[in-house]
């Protein structure tokens, strides 16, 4: 199979991701060719930059830069990738995911 012919999008939520799966089922899609990996751990989304602070030590810094968890509208983590058969299928499933409001991760296909 091309390349070409796997089409990667993002959901924000899980359940939006599983209702693109069904609609992509429901088009002919064959359910082995659509996978939906949910990137989210039991702590939600995180933003960090790894700078620990180190109370009392070293300019008595904080731990207002570690690890902390975000608000989920600001996580693109549910993946669904869709390896078509063809181009034709590849359009099609790019269609139904767009329609849904998925979000392309590549940066080349923004405009």
């Amino acid at each position: 199979m091309a390349m070409e012919n796997v089409i990667v999008r993002t959901f924000i939520h899980p359940s939006a991701a599983e209702e693109a799966r069904n609609e992509l089922l429901a088009a002919g899609i064959p359910a082995d060719d659509v996978e939906v990996k949910v990137r989210i751990d039991e702590t939600g989304g995180v933003r960090g930059n790894f700078s620990v602070g180190d109370p009392g030590v070293r300019g008595d810094t904080d731990y207002r830069y570690t690890y902390a968890p975000i608000d989920q509208t600001d996580v693109h983590d549910c993946q669904i990738t869709v390896n078509a058969g063809d181009a034709a299928q590849a359009a099609r499933a790019a269609a139904i995911l767009d329609r849904l409001g998925a979000l392309d991760p590549d940066p080349a296909h923004r405009h």
